[in-house]
């Protein structure tokens, strides 16, 4: 099947290729201002196809400014310059519209909907070279931190209103992230890999907050909706290569263009990394095409496009504070831990507008992901470290003189295949005075993974390595293949009686079947069968409304503009996963690359989410804001527990949970200078009395408003760009986390990690038309840190139970520096 997959993408790079070398590449449309059109902050340029009413009005003004920008006769050399913030701003479109389905193509003006969207443009990471898109989240939109325990800069968690999309298998995951329509959450664990996503082709990213049912299974706090470029938009080609600290190169380059109703996008990625911990070295390969046909005549837009990735990465997970204090801040505790991602990803979408009132859109696609884990662990049963000091150079042995296996060298791979569709279509009619906006529609989700795991005894080498022992052979733990069903049938409307009050109301019915089967082995070697299946069915709804006082009073202040309360309430659900399920006996216990998973028949979590809060605009200083209150309540939330010293542990039902807290967002420019700021606060909180366990304790005591692990209360977010001279453009960026608890630590008695706060700047000197120099820096003043821990012993000091309980930390990276080029034409 990757072959079939690669030999489809092949063939769409060589008709790309034919297409340029035919002259149909875009001549059409002078390519002067590309990628390195600055943006600042949150840039809230249009990210969707706009509805015909004032939005696409609006939409079709906006790109007439962009179009006689682009067509401008070069009358000096700030033309081939980067575009400077006043005129940026100059061309932002009045109408911010907002997708309000996973598919592309279809929007809402934002002042139509409730709740407080955060909006982004390629352009803006760009421009700040972080290496992964969770890195641009984390240093730019509200609410979102990073927990990144593996240590890998491509493979964190992103915790958005205190729910994760996290790679981690075996993490509770309560954000949906869709890429052009598609759910790219995996079927088997509903981890999501980051290091799929090629940055580089992405056009606009929107978070959709709470528990919006339109999107579906896991949409528990939130979505992720991600659109790819095309070559209409995003003419002409483009190639960079940066390098710099810790062994890092990286070289990207896109090419994208049309003619008459046809356009092609193509880009690619090769990222390399030595890393600055020991055994933390990344190496990202990625590929993106896209084919496009549009008839404005006809209405009709159709693309095929297809995403693939062949990445290997070392996961290095947390280290005992004591050994970093000994050994400094690369220090792993175990390994080896390398992990190989690949991906084929085929999509087809369209839209087809069938009458001035009505549109059509749809999308079908096929995925294959390969996920390989080989991780080094210390074995669960750690008598053998009890009372001596573990030497590098040993192993204890037993009374017959065979090595006692001190670690478990794991080795796993799941391999997911899915395949889906989604149709909706779209009513856009006035009733007499009255706009009224609806979209009905369906989706169908199928995978099948196959899940494979087992371990082989092993003693510790140097630098804490697992090395296999003669006479020890690979155990078998789990053979598992499962399947997954799930559809939804939705129906959203936006109903405005006035210009200044609208109403929406959401609903969907959710259908999931999961069936498993195969074997694992028990705790005492016993070969167990796992047939199962289980069924799920909820529905979930959503309603809300945005009131304009200002225009309902007729008050018209030139000053101020778009003042809009917003309230908003909504529900959705996940239901266990494969994964999950497959771990459902707790004397069967699986592994997997860091949590391990198992519980007695999981129910399926619900969420509940209240949203209110004002939004508006100043327009002398170009600023807008928004002020955002929230409260989720989360019934049978899956949480993972630790048990032993290994990354064993299983799942349990929580029967209630709570995340609430309030948000600001500030942006604004004022001539050449552009600026962002956001806080955020949190409370995170266990509702329910329960027993949790841990590494430490098999029966840890919690109650109702102890804190959740590794979010931060307070989140403050802020940063700059200036541009000096036509040629030379500044910015800085600054992010402050106030402290948390560590994982593990459910009833909150260990001392927290410390807050933090890190500076990042940049600096962009253009050459000419076609050449820009970069550079740019992370963690300025070189600041230790810990983004992440948790509560565990160090079995390596030998203390009488088994080791010290110490905190281990991840720690952030250390000062680095980059410098690159970039040529546009």
């Amino acid at each position: 099947m990757k072959r079939v997959s690669m030999i489809a993408f092949l063939g769409m790079v060589i008709f790309l290729l034919f297409l340029a070398n035919n002259g149909f590449g875009s001549e059409d449309q002078p390519i002067s201002q590309k990628e390195s059109t600055v943006a600042v902050g949150l840039d809230p340029d249009n990210p969707g196809k706009e509805t015909p009413s004032k939005a696409k009005t609006a939409k079709k003004s906006a790109d007439a400014d962009r179009n006689r920008q682009d067509y401008m006769p070069e009358k000096s050399e700030v033309i081939y310059t980067q575009r400077t913030l006043e005129e940026t701003v100059s061309q932002l479109p009045e109408v911010q519209v907002i997708a309000v389905t996973p598919l592309p193509g279809m929007g809402q003006p934002l002042e139509n909907l409730p709740g407080n969207y955060q909006l982004a443009k390629g352009e803006t990471w760009l421009r700040q070279e972080e290496f992964s898109l969770p890195q641009f989240m984390e240093r730019n939109m509200a609410s979102v931190n990073e927990v990144n325990l593996n240590g890998n800069p491509f493979l964190p968690n992103i915790n958005y209103r205190g729910f994760a999309a996290s790679p981690i298998p075996g993490t509770p995951v309560g954000i949906s992230v869709f890429y052009d329509g598609v759910r790219i959450n995996e079927p088997f664990t509903n981890n999501v890999l980051w290091d799929y996503v090629p940055q580089l082709a992405v056009s606009t990213m929107e978070v959709v907050p709470g528990s919006n049912p339109i999107y579906g299974q896991n949409t528990l706090g939130g979505a992720l909706v991600i659109q790819t470029k095309d070559g209409r938009r995003n003419p002409g080609s483009m190639i960079q290569d940066y390098a710099g600290a810790w062994g890092t190169n990286d070289l990207e380059f896109q090419h994208g263009g049309y003619k008459g109703k046809w356009d092609w996008f193509l880009s690619g990625n090769w990222f390399s990394q030595e890393g600055w911990r020991q055994q933390s070295s990344s190496y990202v390969k990625q590929l993106f095409g896209k084919i496009g046909y549009h008839d404005e005549g006809t209405g009709t837009d159709i693309h095929l496009e297809y995403t693939g990735a062949d990445n290997l990465l070392n996961i290095l997970g947390p280290t005992p504070v004591d050994m970093i204090q000994t050994a400094g801040n690369s220090m792993i505790y175990t390994g080896p831990n390398p992990q190989h991602d690949n991906l084929n990803l085929v999509n087809l979408f369209a839209t087809q507008a069938l009458t001035e009132e009505w549109t059509i859109g749809g999308n079908a696609y096929f995925r294959e992901s390969d996920f390989s884990f080989n991780n080094g662990n210390i074995a669960n049963n750690v008598d053998q470290f009890l009372g001596f000091n573990y030497p590098l150079d040993a192993q204890a042995l037993d009374e017959n003189g065979m090595p006692i296996p001190a670690g478990e060298w794991d080795f796993g791979n799941i391999n997911q295949t899915g395949a889906g569709a989604r149709i909706q279509g779209q009513w856009d009619k006035k009733l007499g005075s009255m706009e009224n906006y609806m979209i009905a529609g369906a989706s169908f989700d199928w995978s099948q993974s196959i899940f494979n795991s087992g371990f082989y005894p092993a003693a510790m080498g140097a630098n804490y390595n697992n090395i296999t022992i003669p006479g020890f052979p690979f155990q078998q733990q789990f053979v598992v293949p499962g399947f997954s069903d799930f559809v939804g049938l939705y129906l959203t409307d936006t109903f405005s009686p006035t210009p200044w009050f609208h109403l929406t109301g959401a609903l969907r019915d959710n259908y999931a079947q999961i069936t498993i089967g195969g074997f694992g082995v028990d705790n005492n070697g016993e070969t167990v069968s796992l047939n199962a299946a289980e069924r799920f069915q909820q529905l979930t709804p959503a309603a809300g409304f945005t009131f304009q006082p200002l225009m309902a009073f007729g008050i018209h202040d030139p000053q101020i503009k778009d003042l809009t309360f917003f309230f908003n309430y909504s529900e959705s659900f996940r239901a266990p996963m494969p994964g999950e399920i497959t771990g459902a006996n707790p004397v069967i216990p699986v592994i997997l690359p860091i949590a391990q998973l198992g519980d007695p028949m999981l129910a399926p979590v619900l969420a509940q989410t209240f949203e209110s809060g004002l939004r508006g605009s100043i327009k002398p200083s170009q600023l807008s804001w928004a002020l955002s209150f929230y409260r989720t309540d989360i019934a049978n939330n899956i949480v993972f527990q630790n048990t032993g010293h290994s990354s064993a542990g299983f799942f349990q039902n929580v029967a209630a949970e709570r995340n609430q807290g309030v948000e600001i967002t500030l942006q604004g420019n004022y001539k050449k200078l552009g600026w962002f700021a956001n806080w955020s606060f949190l409370e995170a909180t266990f509702q329910s009395s329960l027993f949790l366990e841990n590494a430490i304790s098999p029966s840890v005591p919690v109650s109702p408003g102890n804190r959740l692990p590794n979010l931060p209360e307070q989140m403050f977010k802020a940063g700059i760009s200036y541009q000096i001279f036509p040629r030379w453009l500044i910015s800085a960026d600054f992010q402050y986390y106030s402290s948390r608890f560590l994982y593990g630590d459910w009833a909150n008695v260990y001392p927290m990690l410390r807050g933090f706060s890190v500076l990042n700047i940049q600096s962009y000197v253009t050459i000419n038309r076609y050449v820009q120099l970069f550079a740019f820096a992370t963690n300025v003043f070189n600041e230790f840190y810990a983004g992440a821990g948790m509560i565990s012993q160090n079995v390596f000091t030998g203390a009488p139970n088994g080791g010290t309980i110490v905190p281990f930390i991840t720690p952030g990276s250390p000062f680095g520096i980059w410098g690159g080029a970039r040529i546009t034409f």
